[in-house]
């Protein structure tokens, strides 16, 4: 193991862990290279009736660019479609209807990745609120049956279709695109017309000219392999085309995603003699149900697996596999390689595709700029006297110039801080309201909005300052303990009546901390975070820009305890304070603790953490830097939801892999993995905030928010899910 792979293993800490590696896009789809658009699953499109009509909808975004700008140059196309799959087949269709001259490219088969599926796989039409544009047929059905239908469709509607044909290079030139190719066997050319100087014999290379080029190549790229002696042997495939095919033969079955779990059981129902092997101790990565069948016909001794082993060498009649010191020889006729795809990563990085989150100067100083700006704000709001702003710094003026009188109140740069981050949080709320149509989301924005203008801003800072001296106590039931020290410090005065220590307000943040904290996370969890919570405010609308950035694995995860270890700080910090209210003790030393704690609680977590670090990180963790690894009112609701908290997200059995949730979880929880497996989702298990994203998000409709119910739980969640297949020798 090198030194690269033990900190891969060590620390954990990256938002590309557990999601899909995508190219940088603009919200039209248009890459980093102007003129070339990419859709379908290299554009977070991966299921085949949204890549339709993403194809659809891009290229009719590309049609009216195209048509404002005039007719093409002689010799030029208008469009190149690069993959016929679903997103290729919707944009072919959607210039088909606009008259405009396009070529339609495919290195393979149309559809080939689905018509690489196993036999009789069936095939569901989600959602079932799309209808699918183009007048494209699609509906459930088996493998066969979609596949001889859509070749039925690609000939009736004449779409110029030429196949086997490999896109090799894409490159712009001023005025237009040059796309180089190479024709492979059996080429066909599907077209009313053929296009001047095209050659469609094998091994052939072509040019194509176009003002547009549309990329939907999807993710995979090339087969992982096993990189091992013998691995070229004729034996060795790495797709399952018809499970009859290995019936009454030795087969070996390498790989534990739901690919491979799904080809031994169908090779096993076939009479094939199947033995699995897996580098892991369980088939955690596979749907539940995948790994009840497979565990069914392990039982029965229908299948043989063998986890925990990875194979050495192939051989003409076995295949050596290595279990930990141990070699076990495996007799098969046939191997099966299914360890997933790659990603065609030379080829995009060839024709100029950034990546998303590649650390590009632009990237880089946006972060900086920001984290600056967010410095700068939160120096004047909280009334520090840091540079700039110091006596004697060079914007020392700007302090002054930020007080007011208004008669029934003075202000000054904690007022204005107020006020435009209230405008920011209603701004952006807007913008994220009309972003997702979920009902659920749109009433949770409406509550984020509605809390921070009335009882974050209006009452406590325009309403209060008519009847309180002390008007800022009013946070003591909003922002409520330990998130805020001081709610239960201090009281305020009344009308001009002083009341001394406060003990009425002391007792009110009492009430609001240990009393109306559980009852609502009784019924709620922790969803105060993303429906009350001001800081959540920020962070779910300013924030939903940087979501998916949130870091995941394991050492994430270990890093939220940072929370926990704040919350247990803000327990002695708020009774040294109270102590020295109440003078319970005169000792000096006791103050000047007091006066310590005080000062460093409110210097570090109040200032740094909750305020600069938790918003300045945005760009590049996430938008929920500080309620995930700092706040200590989430530690404590965790704490909380994890003893009797009822509300848990559900997953039914439908999950395709295609990891949007993950991606979306502003906490950073692998929430695929969840719904694979079916596990509920809670906060024994998860740092989970039930902002229900994922269920918004998930475009198979699997996930959903329910009770977890009344059954005693476990305060830790065990670190395997689902029952480990036994190992078989």
């Amino acid at each position: 193991m090198t030194s690269t792979d033990i900190l891969k293993v060590s620390f954990e800490f990256s938002s590309k862990i557990g999601v899909r590696e995508l190219p940088w896009l603009k919200s039209t789809k248009e890459s980093n290279v102007k003129g070339l658009y990419v859709v379908g699953d290299l554009a977070d499109a991966p299921i085949i009736k949204v890549a339709i009509n993403q194809g659809y909808e891009i290229a009719e975004t590309v049609i009216a660019e195209l048509k404002a700008d005039g007719p093409a140059p002689p010799g030029v196309l208008d469009v190149v479609v690069i993959g016929a799959g679903p997103a290729g087949i919707g944009a072919a269709l959607a210039l088909k209807a606009s008259g405009l001259s396009y070529v339609l490219l495919e290195k393979e088969r149309p559809f080939n990745t689905i018509q690489n599926f196993p036999k009789a796989k069936f095939i569901f039409s989600e959602p079932r609120s799309i209808e699918s544009k183009g007048n494209f047929w699609f509906d459930d059905a088996q493998k066969e049956t979609l596949v001889e239908r859509w070749d039925e469709a690609i000939s009736e509607k004449g779409l110029v279709l030429h196949q086997p044909e490999e896109v090799t290079d894409v490159k712009k030139q001023e005025s237009h695109f040059v796309v180089e190719t190479a024709m492979g066997e059996n080429g066909r050319h599907l077209e009313h017309k053929t296009l001047e100087g095209y050659a469609g014999d094998a091994g052939a290379t072509n040019a194509y000219k176009a003002r547009r080029v549309i990329l939907a190549i999807g993710r995979r790229g090339s087969v992982n392999k096993l990189n091992v002696k013998g691995e070229d042997k004729e034996k060795v495939a790495y797709n399952l085309k018809d499970p009859d095919d290995h019936a009454g033969h030795n087969l070996l079955i390498v790989g534990g995603g739901d690919s491979a779990v799904e080809a031994a059981i169908s090779c096993a129902k076939a009479g094939a003699h199947v033995t699995m092997s897996y580098r892991g101790e369980t088939f955690s990565r596979a749907k539940k149900k995948n790994q009840d069948d497979l565990t069914a016909l392990a039982d029965a001794g229908k299948v043989k697996v063998l986890l925990g082993t990875v194979p050495l060498e192939v051989l003409d009649d076995k295949v050596v596999l290595k279990k930990g010191d141990q070699t076990i020889d495996v007799k098969n006729d046939d191997v099966i390689v299914l360890i997933g795809t790659k990603l065609p990563s030379g080829f995009l990085k060839k024709i100029g595709l950034r990546m998303d989150g590649a650390f590009t100067w632009q990237r880089v100083s946006w972060i900086l700029t920001f984290a600056c700006m967010t410095y700068l704000f939160y120096v004047l709001k909280a009334k520090r006297g840091f540079w700039p702003f110091g006596a004697d710094d060079p914007l020392s003026m700007i302090p002054p110039l930020l007080k007011a009188n208004f008669g029934w109140r003075a202000v000054d740069a904690s007022f204005w801080g107020s006020l435009i981050y209230t405008t920011l949080i209603l701004s952006f709320g807007m913008r994220a309201y009309r972003k997702y149509p979920s009902v659920t989301q749109k009433r949770r924005y409406i509550s984020l909005m509605v809390f921070q203008s009335v009882f974050l801003f209006g009452i406590p800072e325009i309403l209060a300052p008519f009847i309180m001296s002390q008007p800022w106590k009013i946070y003591a039931v909003t922002v409520p303990w330990p998130l805020s020290i001081w709610s239960v410090i201090e009281g305020p005065t009344w009308s001009g009546h002083t009341s001394g220590v406060g003990i009425a307000w002391m007792v009110v943040g009492a009430v609001a901390s240990f009393v109306l904290v559980p009852l609502y996370v009784r019924k709620n969890g922790i969803r105060f975070c993303s429906y009350l919570c001001g800081c959540g405010g920020l962070a779910e609308t300013v924030g939903d820009f940087w979501r998916h950035l949130a870091p995941r694995g394991v050492t994430s995860y270990k890093a939220e305890w940072a929370g926990k270890v704040i919350f247990l700080a803000a327990i002695p910090t708020t009774l040294l304070i109270i102590n020295d209210s109440w003078s319970v003790f005169q000792a000096a030393q006791l103050t000047n603790v007091k006066t310590f704690a005080q000062a460093w609680y409110g210097l570090i977590v109040d200032f740094w953490l909750a305020s600069v670090v938790g918003v300045a990180f945005y760009p590049y963790l996430g938008n929920r830097v500080w309620c995930r690894f700092f706040c200590p009112l989430r530690a404590y609701m965790e704490v909380l939801s994890k003893w009797f908290s009822k509300i848990t997200i559900k997953a039914d059995d439908k999950c395709i892999g295609c990891g949007e949730c993950t991606k979306q979880c502003q906490m950073g929880i692998d929430v695929q993995k969840f719904a694979q497996r079916r596990v509920d989702m809670d906060n024994t298990n998860s740092a989970c905030i039930q902002c229900g994203i994922c269920v918004a998000v998930c475009p198979m409709e699997v996930l959903s928010i329910g009770e977890r119910g009344t059954a005693p739980l476990t305060p830790k969640a065990p670190k395997k899910v689902g029952k480990p297949l036994p190992i078989l020798s």
